[in-house]
């Protein structure tokens, strides 16, 4: 599958991180699309999806490719997509929702969508994040996932709009699958980005 990625330029700023790349305006970090493409072959999706942290657009790009009606949104303009706050918005709309959120909010993000996103959430999330009694007790427990996939590769999510490249991934990642259909124990599964 080819996808066409156009950077949109800014500035990285602030804090270095455990990934060691320094930390971005508005948690700005591209999903390889590899990961995409690994997600869509590991997960069956349908009717209209949508990314509400889009960035350049990898996601929505990938799932059009792969014959997807994707629908990009972010807080700002990236070049791609429509401008727009998804925690201050309606997106009941969407069947399905499929994300790199920002990791600041990511908990915010994954409670929004699992309460209005029709049918199912994938979200993009450090393997470490399904880690913490309060986070089990606030998503897990009430929201159990259908699905966690892993990835037996590890990826890299360089800063967006930079010239960073990505670098030999430092971080454990996870496609996070949350299903409103679903009933019972979260299946755990590996994939691998191409």
């Amino acid at each position: 599958m080819t996808v066409n990625l156009t950077p949109v330029p800014e500035s990285p700023k602030g804090n270095a991180r455990g990934s060691g790349y320094e930390r971005n305006t508005d948690d700005w970090y591209v999903e390889p699309i590899g990961a995409v493409v690994a997600l869509l072959g590991a997960e069956r999706f349908w009717g209209t999806i949508v990314d509400p942290a889009c960035g350049g657009g990898n996601i929505p790009k990938v799932c059009e490719a792969a014959g997807l009606k994707c629908f990009g949104y972010d807080l700002v303009d990236r070049g791609y997509g429509e401008q727009a706050d998804y925690l201050t918005q309606d997106f009941s709309w969407a069947d399905h929702l499929i994300s790199n959120p920002p990791y600041e909010l990511l908990e915010q993000f994954a409670l929004k969508a699992i309460d209005e996103i029709q049918h199912k959430v994938a979200l993009l999330v450090r393997l470490s994040w399904l880690e913490g009694e309060g986070r089990y007790r606030r998503i897990f427990e009430p929201h159990p996932p259908s699905r966690v996939l892993v990835f037996r590769n590890r990826i890299s999510c360089p800063p967006g709009g930079t010239e960073v490249k990505a670098k030999g991934g430092a971080v454990a990642y996870a496609w996070v699958i949350f299903d409103k259909g679903h009933r019972g124990p979260t299946q755990l599964d590996w994939i691998r980005a191409g």
